[in-house]
């Protein structure tokens, strides 16, 4: 782990709290639909929740990951009590009142935050085993909080390891081969429902990837009349024309809703777009045959209280467990396979990032000896101001070598100390005993101060 240290006293190091590698969030298995939709972030908000998170908990690095599934903060802290800070971050920067939700969000910390990242990324910790949506997610939180600044060498290394994880596992195992998704998913709860889909009408209340997902699935199954809407009118048409199915304009939603059997929506709309009062109107229109709703959006798109209508049944993100779970366990042996290779992965970062902690004092120790150097060799042109170019040149390049050898065996052994895991001495006392204090943690004081 990354170590920090007082700039006022090195004596008082040991009051200072080590780098932590931290994730706090929740997913759908430790959280309702209902919560997770009020904890959701858009991705466009992602900058701004990265730097409010900053100024509220100044943490070093972070990245937000938000999904249908989950909602998550990784970051490095000086501080255990940080994670405590995040999760309540969280609640308020959702504007949520009270602290119910704090027991719905798990707290890890160092391997067990690589270990949990390494499953989200190989697929292994969603909804739908196997699924390959997460990763593209996961590449775009990381993105997003990389090119805003949020990230440095440890994020860096931790998002770029777990993609790479996730690949790996995928090419190594058969556990993305013929996996559905959440879309998929929920096109199979509708042919439960249904036996034959051939003769219902479809309506898709989105045109993102889920819901594209959605419709081909359907239309694989050979269901004929489906209808797609979107608030993007070309978006829709796009989506309906490679599928062969119907576009709708959004603004005609409301008049056509009472033509569909089943609605699936999946848009990214923050409040809901199908109320209860449509859906009661929709289904006198229908002369009592029923309605089937899957709102698999989340925040949801559907009224909750539209489940309360006689002949409307409505189904949420959570309800396609049961449809997911048989497919999890078809993929047992190969979840076992892509956790043994996760298993090594954890090991190669463990290793690489225990001998991060060796960056900052390593780095601290040059400029300690170079800040020496520096000074002597002024003091050097002030007592022999009659020194010619390359007379100073040439000193200047023995002293550095000489810096150079002196630092050499010192960094080698630093190394090899700090990425072992019987690690000897702690990076506190190699600061100690250089009397060095990393930049890192001169920053760190300031900011606290």
């Amino acid at each position: 782990m990354l170590a920090y240290y007082s700039a006022d006293s090195i004596a008082t190091h040991s009051e200072v709290g080590r780098m932590r590698l931290v994730v706090v969030g929740l997913n759908h298995k430790t959280a309702p639909v209902e919560t997770r939709e009020q904890l959701s972030i858009e991705e466009s908000q992602l900058p701004k929740a990265l730097a409010d998170l900053r100024a509220s908990v100044q943490l070093s690095e972070s990245v937000i990951l938000s999904t249908c599934n989950r909602t998550e903060v990784y970051a490095c802290c000086a501080f255990d009590s940080h994670g405590d800070s995040i999760a309540k971050w969280l609640g308020s920067y959702c504007n949520l009142s009270g602290e119910s939700y704090l027991a719905h969000l798990y707290r890890l910390q160092d391997e067990k935050a690589a270990h949990h990242l390494f499953r989200v990324a190989s697929g292994i910790d969603s909804m739908v085993t196997g699924e390959y949506q997460v990763l593209a997610q996961l590449k775009n939180a990381y993105t997003i909080a990389r090119e805003s600044g949020f990230t440095g060498s440890v994020l860096n290394y931790l998002f770029h390891h777990a993609i790479s994880v996730g690949k790996r596992v995928r090419t190594e195992t058969a556990i993305g081969r013929g996996a559905f998704s959440v879309g998929s998913a929920a096109a199979r709860l509708a042919e439960s429902i249904f036996e034959d889909l051939k003769g219902c009408t479809v309506m898709i209340l989105g045109a993102g990837k889920m819901a594209e997902q959605t419709v081909a699935h359907l239309m694989s199954t050979g269901t004929k009349n489906v209808l797609v809407a979107n608030r993007t009118e070309l978006r829709a048409a796009a989506l309906a024309t490679r599928y062969g199915a119907r576009a709708v304009d959004f603004d005609d939603l409301e008049a056509a809703l009472p033509t569909a059997d089943i609605v699936v929506a999946s848009t990214s709309a923050r409040e809901p777009i199908i109320t209860q009062d449509m859906l009661k109107r929709s289904i006198v229109k229908r002369r009592g045959r029923p309605m089937f709703v899957i709102d698999i959006a989340v925040p949801r798109n559907v009224e909750p209280a539209a489940a309360n209508i006689e002949g409307v049944f409505l189904y949420n993100i959570d309800d396609l467990q049961a449809v997911v779970e048989k497919d999890r366990i078809a993929r047992s042996a190969e979840i076992e396979r892509a956790e043994c290779i996760i298993a090594q992965e954890l090991i190669r970062f463990a290793e690489r990032f225990r001998s991060l902690e060796a960056v900052p004092v390593i780095t601290a120790i040059r400029d300690k000896f170079e800040t020496i150097r520096e000074t002597e060799v002024a003091k050097l042109k002030r007592k022999f101001p009659d020194l010619s170019p390359d007379q100073l040149s040439g000193i200047d390049a023995m002293t550095r070598s000489i810096v150079n050898k002196i630092c050499h065996d010192p960094v080698i052994r630093i190394k090899e100390f700090l990425s072992s895991e019987e690690c000897p001495i702690n990076a506190d006392l190699l600061c100690q005993l250089f009397g060095v204090c990393p930049k890192d943690e001169q920053s760190e004081e300031v900011d606290r101060t």
